[in-house]
Order: structure tokens, then C-alpha cells, then sequence
């Protein structure tokens, strides 16, 4: 059953997203909002992104049955604890933070802090941020890793529900597959961005003719290291265990690659093959 009355910690792109998505329903739930930027909420509050706006203590209305906390992951792993105790004993609270682990652990002190918390992380973003950008479509269609299995009357099915009601497609990922997993499918294409685009400061008198060459192909690499600096150095850096292994492979193919082209080696057709037959499998 998809939850009647929902707190939403956090309307920028994400949480106002959100907000606006449930709002747009033929049966809309009550959408309470809280942010901490008194502009964002009252930005949030003139698009229709929320009902009402929670008091500044941001403690959430006892009718609540879902807390979504849509914050940078750092900013989760402070506030998660306490909205888990100021929260009413039956609803259920759920983070959307990129990285799943260490938002877990910040709440998994208590046992029954625990048994109402589930991460559920929307594989779906703008390199733009803010309430501004926000928009009622930016979940359509788009998966959501919910992490615990979303069984018959348990926390998880309850986000679930929330995520379904929206036209999103929940299913269940253990916490840490989860972040193993986006390091290679979110945090891995993030550096590469932020890599190519630093390249490019350095390529001497060509700098400044970047722009008047710059094709599709350039234009949608670099795209990503158009997002938050402040947002991406939390996601990199709580994520760093996962993220290493990942980086320390893609240095030794670039290697591979720099030593095929200094040599014109034939076998650089190979690994160019290789690469593209296995972008049909993982993006068909």
C-alpha cells in the first residue's frame, strides 16, 4: 500500500524531484517538506513540490509514515540517528544517498533505529542541482536499488510501494553489492569525466580553441564533471574502498591502450573490439 503521508528531508533536485512526482498523482499522498536553506524551501514549497513545510527542528509530523532524507551522504550520516528516534515508532525511514554502508551504520546503533531503516538509491540524476532543476518526470521509468528485500509487510516494501507509485522500478541489493556496484556504474564514469576535462585544461595553446571543436562525443564525456564539487567529494571519498580497485584497473587499461597506440600495434584493434562488443551487453 503506498504510504499517505511522507517527510522529505532535503528539496533540492532529488528530494523536490521526489516531492513533485508524488504531488503529480491522481491520488496523491501528503508531502511534508524540511531544508535547512530557508530559499530552497521556499522554492520547494512555491512549485508544489510539498504540501506544507516541516518547523525549522525539521522533527517529523506524527502522522508520518515514510522520512525520506534526500541529502548529500555525509549530511545523512549525521542526521539519519536522530530522525530515526524523533520519527513516530511505526514509520519508516529511508536514505537516498549514492553510497548505502556507511548511512547503515550511522543508524544500526540501536536495533529498532535498524529494523525501520532501508537505503534506496534512484539511479537517475542531473549533472544540474538544486531545486530549480527539479522536475516531476526526473523518476520515470528509472531503477531504484532498495537494500533489503522488499518482503510482504516489512520496511522495504513500504519504500518500495513509494518508488512504484511514481512510475519507478524498485528492486532489492544488499548495501554493500550495492556500493561495489555503483563505484564501477556511477563513481568509476564520474572520475573518467573529471579526469578528461582537467586533460584538457593542459593541452597548452589548444585550450582555448576546445570550445570551437568540441563535438558530440566531447560534449557528452564531459558532461558529468559538470556536477557538484562539493557533492562528489563526499560520494568519492565515503566510497573510497570500493572505489580504488576500480580506478587501480582503469590506470592499467589506459596503459595497455597508450602502449598499443606508441607502438601501432595491431592489437589495438582488438582491444577497441573487445570494448565495443561489451558495450552492447551492459548498454544494448
Amino acid at each position: 500500500m503506498t504510504p499517505r503521508v511522507i517527510a522529505i528531508h532535503g528539496l533540492g533536485l532529488i528530494g523536490g524531484s521526489l516531492g513533485l512526482a508524488l504531488r503529480a498523482g491522481n491520488d496523491p499522498p501528503r508531502v511534508l517538506g524540511y531544508d535547512p536553506d530557508p530559499e530552497t524551501a521556499r522554492l520547494a514549497r512555491e512549485r508544489g513540490a510539498v504540501d506544507a513545510l516541516l518547523p525549522d527542528s525539521g522533527r517529523p509530523d506524527p502522522d508520518t509514515e515514510i522520512v525520506v532524507t534526500a541529502v548529500p551522504p555525509r549530511v545523512a550520516v549525521a542526521i539519519v540517528p536522530s530522525l530515526a528516534d524523533a520519527m513516530p515508532r511505526d514509520a519508516v525511514l529511508t536514505d537516498l544517498s549514492s553510497v548505502m554502508l556507511p548511512v547503515l551504520t550511522a543508524v544500526s546503533a540501536k536495533p529498532d533505529r535498524r529494523r525501520r531503516f532501508v537505503g534506496s538509491h534512484p539511479l537517475r540524476g542531473s549533472e544540474q542541482g538544486g531545486i530549480r532543476a527539479a522536475r516531476a518526470d526526473l523518476y520515470r521509468g528509472a531503477p531504484v536499488l532498495v537494500g533489503a528485500p522488499l518482503d510482504p509487510g516489512s520496511p522495504a516494501e513500504g519504500v518500495g510501494a513509494l518508488w512504484a507509485s511514481i512510475g519507478a522500478r524498485p528492486s532489492a541489493m544488499a548495501p554493500a553489492i550495492h556500493d561495489a556496484l555503483v563505484a564501477l556504474t556511477s563513481h568509476l564514469p564520474q572520475v573518467v569525466s573529471t579526469a578528461l576535462v582537467r586533460t584538457l585544461r593542459r593541452t597548452g595553446n589548444l585550450t582555448g580553441m576546445l570550445a570551437q571543436g568540441a563535438g558530440p562525443g566531447l560534449k557528452d564525456m564531459s558532461r558529468l564533471a559538470g556536477s557538484p564539487a562539493d557533492l562528489w567529494f563526499e560520494i568519492l571519498t565515503l566510497n573510497a574502498e570500493k572505489l580504488t580497485p576500480a580506478l587501480e584497473l582503469l590506470e592499467r587499461e589506459i596503459r595497455g591502450l597508450r602502449h598499443a597506440i606508441e607502438r601501432k600495434d595491431p592489437g589495438l584493434r582488438t582491444l577497441l573490439e573487445e570494448a565495443r562488443e561489451f558495450r552492447r551487453e551492459i548498454a544494448p
